[in-house]
């Protein structure tokens, strides 16, 4: 199964609590925030494969002292997120940073600021199923916004190594091909916006890419470069993504091969890839309706494939909501169309 991208909805912010008397007050707790969530899902295919039932759960630390913090997000699940993961459990992101506002610098495992930053699903897109998207990486980020109803946000970014832990699927990313490994990231992004009124906010995005493929048959240089929009309008949104990827970073995919074969296929990757993301959005009172659409072509062997996911939220109040989504996944290539998901996904989600 695909299964999820795995972004939980972040806690909501707490309120000020009235500090205990000076004597039995220990100095740390002024210091740090605890949060976290879990997420039931539920995963049930209508095209005759298996179903499944997984619990994701997270905890959020963070600590300041002026100028200085950290921040910490181990997360647990019950079976293995992928199976290229060493253990049930990992550490999603674990940096220390210095805050000069308005730039903060980041020291740790971070994640990368590749494009649109997410489409607020939960089952994910093909681009989060391919290691672009929810990306940590380590290394270093410097990173600000200037300007409040009008400016831009920036990124600068060097990854020596990647994190292992995205949600790419077998193949599809570096991180899962035995002994290779994503080096020597930059990446820069900038995303200017500005605020129309109260309710409307235009953004824009500008992220170019640069990594070493270190894979088993050699290393490859690879470019990325990608341009965003996102439009919010009261409870209505709009978004979307251009990204192309210019260089090799996996080794057989879209076709993996069959050394079995007599003669045996040999695996094919391709070079050139074009990722497109659009979706909408819209809600009212508790109940927010929502669809979105990934493409992935590679160029370089005629493949294509699509990922349609509508779906429905309800938000119960502050801390619990409900997602239900359908994925349409086919693959489009010269030997016929195949199917990749077809599914109904269910998740119910709680945060503190």
């Amino acid at each position: 199964m695909p299964g999820p991208g795995v972004e939980p909805a972040p806690a909501p912010e707490k309120k000020p609590v009235p500090k205990p008397p000076a004597e039995t007050q220990d100095d740390w707790t002024k210091h740090v925030h605890l949060s976290g969530g879990i997420a039931l899902y539920f995963y049930q295919p209508t095209n005759g494969w298996k179903n499944q039932f997984l619990v994701y759960s997270n905890l959020r630390f963070d600590a300041r002292w002026k100028p200085f913090g950290l921040h910490l997000e181990p997360r647990l699940s019950n079976e293995k997120m992928r199976s290229y993961y060493e253990s049930l459990a990992w550490i999603q992101e674990a940096y220390l940073f210095y805050d000069a506002a308005p730039v903060v610098l980041k020291v740790g495992k971070i994640y990368k600021q590749l494009g649109l930053f997410w489409d607020g699903t939960f089952y994910g897109n093909i681009q989060v199923y391919e290691g672009l998207k929810l990306d940590p990486n380590a290394g270093l980020s410097l990173e600000g916004t200037l300007g409040e109803r009008a400016g831009a946000a920036f990124w600068a970014q060097f990854f020596v190594v990647d994190g292992h832990t995205n949600a790419s699927l077998v193949g599809r990313d570096t991180i899962s091909i035995p002994n290779a490994r994503r080096r020597n990231t930059l990446l820069a992004r900038v995303q200017p916006f500005i605020q129309l009124s109260r309710k409307a906010k235009l953004e824009f995005g500008f992220t170019g890419e640069h990594f070493e493929a270190d894979l088993p048959s050699g290393s490859n240089s690879v470019w990325r470069g990608a341009v965003d929009t996102k439009l919010t309008w009261g409870g209505l949104g709009f978004w979307g993504e251009v990204l192309h990827q210019s260089g090799k970073s996996v080794e057989a995919y879209p076709y993996p091969g069959n050394p079995n074969a007599n003669p045996p296929v040999p695996p094919r990757a391709s070079a050139h890839n074009t990722y497109l993301l659009a979706g909408a959005e819209y809600t009212i009172a508790p109940v927010t309706v929502r669809y979105n659409l990934s493409i992935a072509r590679y160029s370089d062997l005629s493949v294509q494939e699509v990922l349609h996911v509508p779906g429905v939220g309800i938000k119960f109040n502050d801390n619990t909501s409900f997602l239900a989504e359908y994925a349409i996944w086919p693959q489009y290539s010269p030997a016929g169309t195949a199917d990749i998901d077809h599914s109904l996904n269910l998740t119910w989600m709680g945060h503190f």
